[in-house]
């Protein structure tokens, strides 16, 4: 086998334009863009590999996440062979762990760079990542990521999520704010106008403390919602428990959850019903299926999460195919808008969708990557000043 080795660790940082839902109003809290940070590694083979950072919408400290892949990371990639993604993990965990630490900001860092070696690795053996990975590549079920409930008339989600219903889409998720109690009447039509067949999932955002989500949690459940995810911070673990031993709604974490060892932690503290790892958050496409493995033995519902690029939901589609205990899959109703600006983007587009499933990409690697001048269609924004706190994301409603 010729030697291979990285050469150097790269970030192309994009904001693209966050636009309204036709017919609606802008996110609750002001955003105009949202911003992602995709990680470039280049080898002296002259294959590149790209992977994807992600804080779980996107990547709103990209610059910091710079300096994390090219100074604190790539000490450890650089001249190393990029087919061996789990040992050159392996080695920077260890030395990270009693440093930066390896949650949060480095998991996510981690978590870019594991899949863009991947990337080489199968682009090297002109093979797909998910049989590298061990995957078969069998279609995962979807279902589409949308707003806010305050953004728009039930119809006007219902018109949003319309692509994916008409690929056989079974389920969508919308997301529950400070004013609940109105936007219950929201969700109420909508379930009317999805009928019987089309589940309903709440994203709460950390928005709720734990007596607001044990009240919020049975009208869910009138309503027809299939699970309820982050109702509250996980600060309170007690609380918690409580809420999960006692909602009629399936409790679902795990996009703020890192490694092996976070989701064990929500495994014997009793914290979630369903799991919900992300490839670009948790640690790697390697770490994901690792979660996915310790899932199935304990018969916990995995349906990952995924609010990235299409490189981000190639590398979940990689990584998760096969899972025994996979539900859904979720997929941005905003993914199509980005598909142009990546080559292979099609094949994690609405149209790849059939039967309401989408295949991993057939690679060869993640069989998808930007185009060369993605930074110039979507210019990098810096994050806008906040005065103030929001009253989502603190768990004080």
């Amino acid at each position: 086998m010729k030697p291979v080795a990285v050469t150097e660790l790269s970030t192309i940082r994009i904001s693209v334009p966050l636009d309204p839902p036709r017919g609606g109003s802008g996110h609750p809290l002001g955003p105009t863009f949202l911003t992602h940070c995709l990680v470039k590694i280049t080898t002296d083979a002259g294959v590149t590999g790209y992977g994807e950072i992600s804080d779980a919408w996107g990547c709103e400290y990209a610059k910091v996440a710079d300096a994390l892949v090219t100074e604190a990371i790539a000490r450890f990639v650089v001249g190393q062979d990029p087919r061996q993604p789990d040992p050159i993990i392996a080695r920077a965990r260890a030395w990270l762990r009693r440093r930066q630490g390896l949650v949060w900001l480095v998991s996510h860092a981690l978590s870019g760079i594991e899949i863009a070696l991947w990337d080489i690795a199968g682009k090297l053996a002109d093979r797909p990542v998910y049989e590298l990975l061990g995957g078969g590549g069998a279609p995962l079920p979807v279902y589409a990521g949308g707003n806010f409930l305050s953004q728009g008339s039930a119809e006007v989600h219902r018109a949003h999520f319309e692509p994916f219903l008409t690929k056989g889409v079974r389920a969508a998720k919308v997301r529950l704010g400070a004013a609940w109690q109105d936007e219950l009447a929201t969700l109420a039509r909508l379930h009317e106008l999805f009928g019987p067949h089309v589940a309903i999932f709440i994203d709460g955002n950390e928005a709720f403390t734990t007596k607001t989500a044990s009240r919020i949690a049975p009208l869910l459940a009138e309503r027809g919602v299939a699970f309820f995810e982050e109702p509250c911070p996980r600060d309170d673990g007690p609380g918690l428990a409580r809420l999960v031993a006692s909602s009629p709604v399936p409790i679902a974490y795990g996009e703020h959850v890192f490694g092996v060892a976070g989701f064990l932690e929500l495994a014997e503290d009793r914290l979630a019903d369903v799991w919900q790892p992300d490839a670009a958050v948790c640690g790697g496409m390697s770490e994901l299926r690792r979660i996915a493995a310790v899932a199935a033995a304990r018969g916990v519902r995995l349906s990952p999460h995924s609010a990235a690029t299409p490189v981000g939901l190639a590398a979940n589609l990689h990584a998760a195919t096969g899972a025994p205990t996979l539900s859904w899959l979720e997929m941005s109703a905003r993914m199509d808008d980005l598909v142009p600006s990546f080559r292979g983007g099609d094949a994690v587009s609405t149209r790849a969708i059939v039967d309401g499933a989408l295949r991993p990409p057939s690679g060869p690697g993640l069989g998808v990557e930007p185009a060369p001048d993605i930074a110039e269609r979507y210019p990098y924004q810096a994050p806008p000043p906040l005065g103030s706190a929001p009253a989502l994301y603190q768990g004080s409603v």
